[in-house]
């Protein structure tokens, strides 16, 4: 299938260039010309075009987990953010008991990749209890090379990324073995210091689960993750745009000191696009009330009901950041940090995903693969 796609403006690498065709074949870019005028038998979208946003922290929408054992519910979490402009997507899982993870990895890897998905991340069971958050305490462990190897093997080498706390026993080994398997590490749910992190760094960490979030805050006397991670050149940070997760002025903090490593993520449960109400996130009972998710008899959050369209939005609306920093955050770092080829940018021989957004910030238009699927 060929198609020509016309844009007012769209991000092409490090520029914002203006009257941009598109031409696509098989779902992939084979053509870009800028500064020219549309003509007959171009698709014209108007707006300015995008690639595809990269979400490596989502753990369902749609009133389902990624947990779920159907499979045609699998497809309506990747579906329901997809019309969100999510054009890749890693499904995310939290901490259970070890055969219950391997379920849900093998069942999951046997399927991906399907429609957006394209890994997984295990969110646990290898983090902190000071620091566990929404994770069932009880099914939190230090890792374990044997159980780190089924994991992987169960899942058909679908595990992208792992995050952990690297002050618990046996992490600085088992960071080192994932590194070693080609399975991206990220810190987090973690009282580490700043000489623990620094270590785990070096060992091959490389990415901070929802800076900010359950971790160790920043202060001026005690050393922490959060400074370390927050001033070191190459480690990227996630971060959540939904207003609640972290105050417009340590966004702005952020922007300010690490505005080339930033990756946004939602983060979100089933609730996203569901009602407010009261679910099991794992094991933990947890109350979503106006779209914000808490444990039950607790003000502490529990992921988010967040969708990357209205992360972008948020972000636009409330800080100076351009169209192609934002093309970054919201795709081209991940990309980058991840090993995604086909994704994250808008280029020759590479996947036509792209969300094009109007002034306003919203989305005008999604593709997938050269289809317009919005």
């Amino acid at each position: 299938m060929s198609a020509k796609y016309w844009f007012p403006k769209a991000v092409i690498g490090e520029n914002l260039e203006k009257s941009v065709r598109l031409v696509v074949d098989e779902g992939k870019i084979t053509k870009i010309q800028s500064d020219v005028e549309s003509s007959t038998g171009d698709l014209v979208i108007n707006g300015v075009a995008l690639p595809g946003f990269i979400d490596t922290h989502c753990h369902g929408g749609n009133g389902f987990f990624f947990s779920d054992s159907k499979f045609a519910n699998l497809e309506s979490i990747a579906e329901f953010h997809l019309q969100k402009g999510t054009t890749t997507l890693f499904a995310s899982l939290v901490t259970q008991e070890s055969s219950i993870l391997l379920e849900q990895v093998g069942r999951l890897g046997s399927h991906i990749p399907f429609l957006t998905v394209a890994g997984i991340h295990l969110e646990g069971p290898w983090l902190s209890e000071k620091f566990c958050g929404a994770h069932d305490i009880s099914a939190l462990r230090k890792p374990d090379k044997s159980e780190i190897e089924e994991l992987i093997f169960t899942s058909k080498n679908k595990i992208t990324s792992v995050t952990i706390a690297p002050e618990i026993e046996g992490a600085l080994e088992a960071i080192r073995l994932l590194k070693s398997l080609g399975v991206v590490v990220a810190l987090g749910h973690t009282d580490a210091d700043a000489k623990i992190t620094r270590e785990a760094i070096d060992c091959g960490a490389s990415i901070i689960t929802h800076f900010y979030s359950a971790m160790r805050p920043i202060s001026h006397r005690v050393s922490s993750l959060a400074l370390e991670a927050l001033y070191d050149r190459d480690i990227f940070l996630e971060f959540i745009l939904d207003g609640t997760h972290i105050i417009p002025d340590a966004i702005q903090l952020l922007l300010d000191t690490a505005r080339h490593k930033l990756i946004a993520v939602t983060d979100a449960i089933s609730a996203a696009g569901s009602k407010d109400g009261e679910i099991l996130l794992g094991n933990i009972a947890v109350i979503v009330k106006n779209g914000v998710v808490k444990i039950k008899n607790s003000e502490l959050l529990a992921g988010s009901t967040l969708t990357m369209d209205r992360a972008f939005k948020f972000l636009m609306q409330n800080f100076e950041v351009s169209y192609v920093e934002a093309a970054k955050f919201f795709a081209g770092n991940a990309a980058m940090k991840y090993q995604l080829p086909e994704v994250g940018v808008i280029a020759s021989g590479k996947h036509a995903n792209i969300v094009v957004v109007n002034f306003n910030h919203d989305i005008e238009a999604v593709l997938f693969k050269g289809v317009q699927i919005k």
